[in-house]
């Protein structure tokens, strides 16, 4: 929890651990200990245990014996749906990309940004035998990302400029060599119009990005990627077929 945050009176401390708590599982996951969520957030074990106990009176966290391990409950559920619902442009997208993605044997996928990861809204997959498998919910991280990268360097400069000290607290050190490789990043978009990443967040996963400006009247900026396995798509593929057929899907959804 970034410091600023803490310093914040209006900040309420105790619900960002709780939220933090929740956040702390991972899509495919099975139940997780107050030991692990301790190690995954960096908090206490007594705090996690209190914080624990709450959520699952809520109904955010469904323990499966007396005292956990947890799994998330279905009151999230609910909530996710709610939050889904909200994004018109995912509806007005799917039948888009579902026939992208079976046109061009890859998987796409439409994200936004929650604080230094993407979060994806809706997620297509090809009927090959092997695809890329991230679905609806599924968080990636920004800086490492096609999608993540996509959605940077479209951003006016002055939303780039904001959230780089939020990707300097995350990174620490390794900051220093990611800045750059999303400056590189930047530049490519601006000369080509899609980003890359070859094997840098998933050595077998290569994909492509595109940004996408607000779909829809209050909505937020969001990216969109398309990616395959690499036995199945080398560089070259991705640059001379998959690229290409990405910014014609990106075409056809701006005017939405």
């Amino acid at each position: 929890m970034g410091s600023s945050m803490q310093q914040d009176r209006q900040f309420v401390t105790a619900l960002a651990r709780g939220l933090e708590v929740l956040a702390a599982f991972r899509p495919g996951e099975g139940a997780l200990s107050n030991q692990e969520l301790a190690r995954r957030t960096g908090l206490p074990k007594s705090t996690v245990s209190r914080l624990s106990y709450t959520l699952t009176r809520l109904g955010y966290l469904q323990p499966e014996g007396d005292g956990g391990p947890y799994r998330l409950g279905l009151a999230l559920l609910a909530l996710g749906t709610t939050a889904l619902a909200g994004y018109d442009a995912r509806a007005a997208a799917a039948p888009l990309m579902r026939e992208f993605a079976l046109a061009n044997n890859v998987s796409v996928s439409l994200a936004l940004r929650d604080g230094s990861d993407m979060v994806y809204l809706e997620s297509c997959r090809s009927q090959a035998r092997v695809s890329v498998q991230l679905f609806t919910g599924s968080r990636v991280p920004l800086a490492t990302t096609a999608i993540g990268r996509a959605y940077f360097a479209g951003l006016p400069q002055a939303e780039r400029d904001a959230l780089l000290p939020l990707l300097a607290e995350r990174y620490g050190s390794d900051w220093p060599a990611l800045k750059a490789r999303l400056e590189q990043s930047g530049a490519d978009y601006a000369a080509r119009g899609y980003t890359e990443s070859f094997g840098e967040y998933e050595p077998d996963v290569m994909a492509v990005g595109v940004h996408l400006p607000a779909l829809l009247p209050g909505q937020p900026a969001m990216a969109l990627n398309a990616s395959g396995p690499a036995f199945a798509f080398n560089e070259a593929a991705m640059r001379q077929q998959v690229a290409p057929a990405l910014l014609a899907l990106r075409q056809r959804l701006a005017p939405l």
